[in-house]
């Protein structure tokens, strides 16, 4: 077949109607699909993720390990019967360092560990609540940041974080938590 300008017209035209069929646009509007999910959920203490309550003595007055085997932080007061403490003090900054060890048992890497203290309030807490890391809480680490500094948990290392309160000089002038409100502690484990 001699190349001629009407060849090579007609064989460019079949490249590219051979091209558009093959790669296509993928483009759609919506896919609706149903697919299953299996799930196992684990207490605290077995769990990918292990949250425990450390062996210092500030983990025995404020951390509890109910029977449904999650870890609650119970600042209302002491878990002594003698003591007479009804909570924080307003006004003030608090810190309690080495209540909760954070264990990775999973299979991959943690490359961000944060931890955030929420509430139901409405009230803006930024600034009130902060954490402690290490062993004697050598290391402040603000509230939704991450504990690690960027270091990452491998698997099979282990972290402990204690809690600040601060009522006394904070963004918001928030002197004392507001009564009847739910705290929860979010922690989100990212992998890379």
């Amino acid at each position: 077949m001699r190349l001629t300008r009407r060849n090579a017209l007609i064989g460019l035209g079949t490249v590219a109607a051979g091209a558009g069929v093959i790669g296509g646009t993928g483009a759609f509007t919506s896919v609706t699909a149903n697919r299953t999910v299996n799930v196992q959920t684990a207490g605290d203490a077995s769990a990918a993720l292990t949250l425990e309550p450390t062996d210092s003595s500030n983990a025995s007055e404020y951390v509890t390990a109910p029977d449904n085997g999650t870890i609650q932080l119970d600042l209302n007061g002491t878990s002594d019967n003698s003591a007479s403490s009804s909570g924080l003090n307003q006004n003030a900054k608090t810190t309690i360092d080495d209540l909760v060890k954070i264990t990775n048992n999973g299979s991959q890497d943690i490359t961000t560990l944060n931890l955030e203290i929420t509430d139901d309030s409405g009230t803006d807490l930024s600034g009130v609540f902060a954490f402690t890391k290490g062993p004697n809480g050598n290391t402040n680490v603000g509230n939704n940041a991450d504990i690690t500094g960027g270091n990452g948990l491998s698997v099979g290392s282990s972290v402990v974080f204690g809690l600040i309160i601060n009522l006394l000089n904070n963004n918001n002038d928030v002197s004392e938590l507001p009564s009847d409100t739910t705290y929860t502690l979010v922690i989100t484990a990212n992998t890379s």
